[in-house]
């Protein structure tokens, strides 16, 4: 048997395990989880800001990022200048 399978099997024994024994451990599994949800979230808002402050002050055709990036206006506080 691959020992990295071994390994990955033997981690979820243990994690279930642990989960079977303390509801604190599921809960504070998903605190992380769901933490690290809301920073990718939260990095994709800002990598969308980022993208339109340089659109808006390079002056470049909002089809053309289109195409390219997907820039939803409601992550985007920012107003458009025009």
């Amino acid at each position: 048997m691959n020992t990295v399978l071994l390994m990955i099997l033997i981690a979820e024994a243990c994690l279930g395990v642990c989960a079977w024994l303390t509801p604190n451990c599921l809960r504070h599994l998903a605190a992380h989880l769901l933490t690290r949800a809301d920073v990718v979230e939260a990095a994709k808002a800002e990598s969308c800001r980022r993208i339109q402050f340089w659109r808006d002050e390079l002056g470049v055709a909002h089809e053309s990022l289109a195409a390219t990036v997907d820039i939803s206006e409601s992550a985007v506080s920012r107003p458009v200048r025009n």
